[in-house]
């Protein structure tokens, strides 16, 4: 019997073998066999080449491994908790190509990846066709197959309470690979002004309501909740995702659209295989296209069109939550954010006093609530009209951790100090940028000047020969002339 996976259907048959059967003839005997062939497009394909990797029947049961040293390694597989050992695994191993014995549960299976054809070559690199043919030495053992894929797939997907998995789309295979997993923060944890985080969690709490979910149904409209966050940089814009993310229990999905190689089927596709009930994150969304759908990202392939049916949320699952976050609202084009389109901005603005006591009070608890207020105070005098970013604030705690709460207060100085040095290095850093400009437009104008006198000489040595020739060719003519005048008398 012969099965297919791909990553939109499964097929029962098939005509022709989608492997070279002589090749694998002395490990597996096809014809008492059960097979599912797996799309190097299918979410479930990086998956499994870690499983098998990590499984192997035996050792020296492999033809070859594949590192990735860029990811972290997932173990869906593993029970732990244990955060600290997720860490230390900073590479992931893979099967590599060929045929790999490796046990699932009580079973014995066999993986065969190959690599279909010559190298294609892409804007960076040259890459190939591939996929897995995933062998049971069984008859009628296409359920188990089935299964082993599908409990992958579901363990990458689920959330663990307390934890969250992070993951980022590869643009190039097009799969989401998972790049880390951390402990949830709770909301509370995130230092908001009071009604800005009301606004954000009662209007995500309406959504998530199996009444809400029930009323789109009805009526037509894509289950989906779409948000804008925006202001000032530092200010707890990712921190409240993430916190979102471990409220709600769900996993977080960040897509980099600036990617020069992100085209609109890339972003469809990324969109259409984020599982239910996921939040989806675009991360500084202005630097893509301007007030006018102007292109900011000049080789980008993507879209204005592909951006806008992407959070429309054409061919996405159901549930998804979708978070755009940018320092410059002013910077987009209406079209983007109306509406239907995005349903709820939040503002995210410089640390005013609320936030300055609730952080007092997150560093030193056993504190009164009369003290950190005190310190509201103590800091506002100092910034004397200055503004500040509570990631700037929550630095001064930690320079402060081994000071005391009165200490704490009597330093707030600091603060003032570090604002300003940096406010100053970064004119200074602005100045130098300036001047480096105008020196390279200074050497490109010297470059055109020495072009125009090259271009200058050469003219006039062109027009020197060209004289000659002319002067060259009436002598000749005089000569023929007089020649002929000769023979005439």
């Amino acid at each position: 019997m012969v099965s297919l996976l791909s990553s939109s259907s499964r097929s029962p048959a098939y005509d022709v073998l989608p492997f070279d059967a002589a090749a694998i003839a002395s490990t597996i005997d096809i014809d008492d066999c059960t097979f599912l062939l797996v799309s190097s497009s299918d979410k479930s394909y990086s998956l499994i080449l870690e499983y098998v990797a990590g499984h192997l029947a035996k050792d020296g049961d492999h033809r070859s491994f594949e590192v990735d040293a860029g990811k972290k390694q997932r173990n869906y597989w593993d029970d732990s908790d244990d955060e600290d050992d997720d860490k230390a695994k900073t590479s992931t191993i893979m099967a590599g190509a060929g045929i790999h014995r490796f046990t699932w549960k009580e079973h014995e299976l066999y993986c065969l990846r190959q690599l279909i054809g010559t190298p294609v070559g892409t804007q960076r690199d040259a890459a190939r066709m591939e996929n897995i043919v995933l062998f049971s030495t069984k008859i009628h053992t296409e359920t188990t197959l089935h299964s082993f894929v599908d409990e992958l797939v579901a363990a990458s997907e689920a959330t663990k309470k307390g934890i969250i998995k992070i993951f980022r789309w590869h643009v190039k295979y097009e799969y989401w690979r998972d790049a880390e997993k951390t402990r949830a923060r709770s909301i509370e944890s995130v230092i908001l002004p009071r009604d800005v985080k009301l606004k954000l969690t009662d209007d995500v709490d309406d959504f998530v309501n199996e009444d809400t979910k029930a009323f789109y149904a009805d009526h037509g409209i894509p289950y989906k909740r779409s948000y804008l966050f925006h202001g000032v940089p530092g200010t707890g814009k990712t921190s409240l995702i993430q916190a979102m993310a471990g409220q709600y229990g769900r996993n977080l999905y960040f897509l980099q659209p600036t990617h020069p190689e992100m085209s609109d089927d890339s972003l469809r596709s990324a969109v259409e295989q984020v599982p239910r009930n996921s939040i989806i994150v675009m991360e500084d969304i202005d630097a893509l296209f301007g007030k006018h759908r102007e292109k900011k990202v000049a080789q980008s392939p993507l879209t204005f069109s592909g951006l806008l049916n992407a959070l429309d949320g054409v061919g996405g699952p159901d549930g998804h939550i979708v978070v755009l976050t940018t320092n410059f609202r002013n910077q987009l084009d209406d079209a983007l954010i109306r509406n239907g389109r995005v349903d709820v901005h939040v503002a995210f603005e410089h640390t005013v006093p609320e936030q300055m006591e609730a952080m007092f009070q997150a560093f030193y608890p056993s504190e009164d609530d009369a003290k950190a207020k005190v310190f509201a105070e103590a800091l506002v005098a100092a910034l004397n009209g200055r503004e500040m970013s509570t990631a700037a604030l929550q630095h001064y705690f930690v320079t402060q951790r081994r000071k005391t709460a009165c200490q704490t207060i009597a330093n707030v100085g600091e603060v003032v100090r570090n604002i300003d040095d940096r406010k100053k290095q970064a004119e200074e850093d602005e100045k130098e940028r300036l001047e480096r400009e105008e020196e390279e437009e200074s050497d490109d104008d010297d470059d055109d000047d020495d072009d125009d006198d090259d271009d200058d000489d050469k003219t006039k040595a062109k027009l020197k020969v060209l004289i000659k020739r002319v002067e060259s060719l009436e002598r000749v003519k005089d000569g023929k002339t007089e020649k002929k005048d000769e023979d005439e008398q």
